[in-house]
């Protein structure tokens, strides 16, 4: 299978902190796949909490989502699922 990208966007109020990071690290780990997000020229893989931390991506950046093995599309599936719920943040205003 190719890789697959896809940009998004970090919608939630407080962009990829550490429990967001817990998360996407959690659901990437679920898959085979090789899963990095992408932001400027840093790519962080999706499995370690602390390079995703590193990337520094806030409210309305836009990162990219590359991921390369058999099971790419529902590896997308769920973490595209995750920037979509934004976290299951409830944003209090």
């Amino acid at each position: 299978m190719s890789k697959l990208t896809k940009e998004l966007l970090v919608s939630n109020r407080c962009g990829i902190h550490a429990r967001v990071g817990r998360l996407i690290s959690l659901a990437a780990r679920e898959f085979t796949a090789e899963m990095h997000l992408r932001k400027g020229s840093y790519l962080a893989d999706c499995r370690s909490v602390l390079d995703l931390l590193s990337l520094g991506a806030f409210q309305g950046d836009a990162v990219t989502l590359e991921i390369d093995g058999k099971d790419a599309e529902e590896a997308m599936n769920a973490i595209v699922k995750l920037f979509n719920d934004r976290f299951n943040e409830d944003e209090l205003e």
